[in-house]
């Protein structure tokens, strides 16, 4: 009998529990007198990741990418969780989406007078939740590791415990992802059902000795489309968007920065791995479910944006238009009828979720300093004369305004590229021609912003006192912005070589 637990196993582990024991150790120390408020809750956190994130790269560089492909070195628990160079890509971008929530959140807690400490604790946890469902290779793993996630998340959304709109939020976000919870475990257990297995790799093994003509099969593919609505919710997917832009305006802004980022990078690191493991034989089917959604998510999304006098609105609809852009790098997974078309499709999804959690948590946290005392910074109308009250901000703001529209020399048009071009690759051009008009369509309202900044006159004459952590954070996400828009390669790269782990057509 083989032993679920293996001593060894612990070692794969050990970035999430360094993570999971700084933050019980920073809610331990937020119940002491007099540490409520205190800045050691941030810079205790923020050591946490950073030490995670230097063990992982160190990991690679000692053993290389190529080591992880090893299944003594990369597999435990019984095939529960794997450690490979797909799995350590995206916890790199988790760990580097809560860095910058992390610097950017301290002056703002100030503002709203909230305790700090479990604040920071549950920004930990999510992380501990989005890393597990990285290397999850089972669906018990993937869905304990998703409801970590989600349970700190519906905390962080009500965090301003004093302001209705967050209580709203948090209400609305708990109960559709409570109902978004059974339905994808009910189609959980259907697939289970008809694979007697909850491991992805077994799972496509078993559902492609599937005859077609079998009474388990339309319960298979049953169980494929609720566990894909289940996901299309995480994600913010047209027609299961609806939480999305009253979560985002409620809460509070560093929470939606992280929750527009880091979520949603971790609902496709499920999806790319299900479909590309489990999934692949349906890839026709469930490749024509997601075109829908894409298109869908695209269209209403960039449309309602245009409409929006909050910026966090704003960015809602946009985050729910980009969702659909990184939906046609997984249709190029189903579609493609070769392994470099399908290689192809999930290099564009890992560059573009990279790129989208820099610029996206950078514009956030230019509205995170146009917060103060009896001004909430969120509307568009609030960035009028941003240029001559202060140019560098206006800058910043400019330039991830333009990287979000996809222009090029910013690190948005590499990521468009890539996923405009795996459609393409894949035979569903009419996909691209979709998303190049979206993406038009997104000018305008992106170009608004940039018209407030720069040809209006200032509201009011109050100057911007970004803390040091905001401005490090919106330093680097410009610097990312604009060299990843130049120089991409070294990025592309590690892309192409972190897929290969996951391409089981490839081995």
């Amino acid at each position: 009998m083989t032993s679920l637990f293996n001593p060894n196993d612990v070692r794969l582990i050990t970035p999430e529990l360094v993570l999971t024991i700084s933050a019980f150790l920073i809610l331990g120390l937020s119940v002491l007198p007099d540490l409520g408020r205190k800045t050691w809750a941030p810079v205790l956190a923020g050591l946490a990741c950073v030490s995670t994130l230097a063990s992982l790269l160190s990991f690679v560089w000692m053993f290389g990418l190529e080591a992880l492909r090893t299944p003594d070195m990369t597999i435990g628990f019984n095939g529960m969780f794997i450690l490979d160079a797909f799995s350590i890509f995206f916890k790199v971008v988790f760990l580097l989406a809560a860095m910058l929530t992390i610097l950017v959140s301290a002056r703002y807690l100030e503002v709203e007078r909230a305790h700090t400490g479990e604040y920071y604790a549950l920004i930990l946890f999510a992380v501990v939740g989005m890393m597990f469902l990285a290397s999850a290779g089972d669906f018990i793993t993937i869905f304990v590791s998703l409801e970590t996630m989600a349970l700190s998340f519906y905390i962080l959304v009500g965090f301003l415990k004093t302001n209705r709109k967050s209580n709203e939020a948090a209400l609305k976000y708990f109960l559709l992802g409570s109902f978004s919870t059974g339905i994808f475990l009910y189609g959980i257990s259907l697939v289970y059902g008809t694979t007697q297995t909850t491991v992805l790799g077994l799972i496509g093994i078993s559902r492609a000795k599937m005859a077609l003509q079998s009474p388990a099969a339309p319960i298979f593919v049953l169980g494929v489309i609720l566990v894909t609505v289940g996901l299309a919710f995480k994600i913010a997917a047209v027609p299961f968007h609806m939480w999305a832009p009253d979560a985002y305006e409620g809460a509070p802004t560093p929470v939606t920065a992280f929750l527009s980022t880091g979520s949603k990078a971790a609902a496709f690191v499920v999806l790319a791995r299900i479909f590309s493991m489990g999934f692949l034989p349906l890839g026709q089917r469930w490749a024509t479910l997601l075109a829908i959604l894409a298109v869908a998510s695209m269209t209403l999304g960039n449309v309602a944006a245009i409409l929006q006098e909050n910026i966090k609105r704003m960015l809602a609809y946009s985050s729910i238009a980009h969702a659909g852009y990184v939906l046609m790098g997984m249709i190029a997974v189903g579609l493609g009828d070769t392994v470099e078309t399908r290689e192809y499709g999930l290099k564009a999804v890992l560059l573009y979720l990279l790129v989208y959690t820099f610029v996206n948590i950078g514009a956030f946290a230019l509205v995170i300093i146009l917060r103060r005392e009896q001004v909430a910074g969120d509307r568009v109308a609030d960035f009028a004369g941003l240029s001559r009250r202060a140019p560098w901000a206006a800058f910043a703001m400019l330039v991830f305004m333009l990287s979000l529209a996809g222009i090029p020399a910013t690190a948005g048009f590499i990521g468009k590229w890539f996923l405009f071009g795996a459609v393409v690759k894949a035979h569903y051009a009419w996909l691209a021609v979709v998303a190049v008009i979206n993406s038009a369509i997104s000018l305008y309202y992106y170009a608004r912003v940039v018209v407030n900044m720069y040809m209006k006159a200032p509201e009011g004459a109050a100057r911007l006192a970004p803390s040091w952590g905001q401005r490090v954070a919106i330093g680097a996400c410009i610097a990312f912005t604009l060299v990843f828009g130049l120089y991409p390669q070294p990025i592309i790269a590690f892309a192409e070589r972190s897929i290969l782990a996951l391409a089981p057509w490839a081995s």
